[in-house]
């Protein structure tokens, strides 16, 4: 049995819809996330092509996978970046050395399941503060409540209200870095009145 000629011809147009549904900021997220789980920033022969790969398998994810669109958009502010670069990698740093201490500490390894709201409503702010919280040591995303933006956390030594509270402003000022640096007027405006009034209690 033959194909009708007009097979092929529409599979390659819902490719190329399919294709054009990629997001990039979204993709270059992903592929960050990719190249710390395999150490891919540290220089060695295989860098490029882990970078390749991981850019790869993130657009194949969207293709096959299509993700909502994100409407937002977002701005770069190459200075907030940097900041944002610096204290991620510090809190990757400090969380380490928290998580081996606490593997092994005697006795049990406490933790609780804490939530979150966001300060913002940007849905492209809140896939990344997710991303960056799940990249961090010690702390795993595991459900998102929408639409009120609310993160819930499992979060490693929040066993008091001392450390639940300390993961909290942890998040928060991720969250902040995060939209100082990505962020569009609108976001950071959200954000510093949220700041202003107190509103960031869930």
């Amino acid at each position: 049995m033959t194909r009708p000629p007009t097979a092929r011809p529409e599979r390659v147009q819902a490719l190329r819809r399919r294709l054009g549904k990629v997001q990039i900021p979204i993709a270059l997220g992903m592929t960050v996330v990719w190249m710390l789980l395999f150490d891919g920033f540290r220089l060695r022969e295989e860098t490029l092509g882990l970078l390749v790969l991981g850019f790869g398998v993130s657009v194949l994810i969207m293709v096959v996978f299509p993700l909502p669109p994100v409407s937002e958009g977002f701005r770069f502010h190459p200075w907030q970046f940097v900041r944002l670069l610096v204290y991620f990698f510090w809190q990757m740093v400090l969380s380490s050395f928290q998580v081996t201490w606490q593997t092994f500490t005697p006795g049990p390894v406490l933790s609780s399941v804490i939530a979150v709201r966001l300060r913002t409503d940007s849905e492209l702010m809140l896939v990344c503060t997710s991303i960056a919280l799940s990249v961090i040591p010690g702390s795993v995303v595991v459900e998102v409540g929408q639409p009120e933006h609310v993160l819930y956390i499992h979060h490693l030594g929040t066993h008091d209200e001392a450390g639940t509270e300390r993961a909290r402003r942890d998040t928060w000022r991720l969250e902040e870095r995060i939209v100082r640096a990505l962020g569009t007027r609108v976001d950071i405006a959200k954000l510093e009145a949220a700041e202003t009034v107190g509103t960031e209690s869930v």
